[in-house]
């Protein structure tokens, strides 16, 4: 009687039906973290994903990629909003690094223009001016 081994198959059929997680976003890294600004939040994943939480509710995006200058003079991201706010979906979403990184402006479609947050580390603000008014 012949013996048939189905561990590698079954192996092979996990692996295959695993769901991909997202790789980091190369140059993402400054951007990823927790921000806060007047009365509003934003988190940064460094898979690209994130929240802005205002309030009147939330927005969520994906970041694509992020550029430093050259050629722009700003280090910048630039994704997509993927549910809520108030514009449609595969609007634009833009966060702008400032103060050395301790801060950022939050650009999204239909909401915020240049609304600034500043860093949390460790649950304190690294520079509480950069967390506008």
């Amino acid at each position: 009687m012949k013996k048939v081994l189905v561990a590698p198959a079954v192996l092979v059929v996990g692996i295959a039906c695993a769901p991909m997680a997202q790789a980091d976003v190369p140059g993402l890294g400054p951007f990823v973290g927790q921000w806060v600004g007047d009365g509003e939040s934003l988190t940064v994943n460094a898979d690209g994903s994130g929240t802005e939480t205002y309030n009147g509710g939330s927005v969520n995006f994906q970041i694509g990629g992020a550029q430093p200058p050259p050629p722009q003079p700003d280090y910048t991201a630039y994704g997509n909003i993927t549910s809520g706010g108030n514009a449609e979906r595969g609007s634009y979403v833009t966060i702008t690094l400032v103060d050395d990184g301790q801060g950022v402006l939050l650009s999204v479609a239909n909401g915020d223009n240049g609304f600034p947050f500043c860093k949390i580390v460790n649950g304190s603000k690294v520079n509480s001016a950069d967390c506008g008014a």
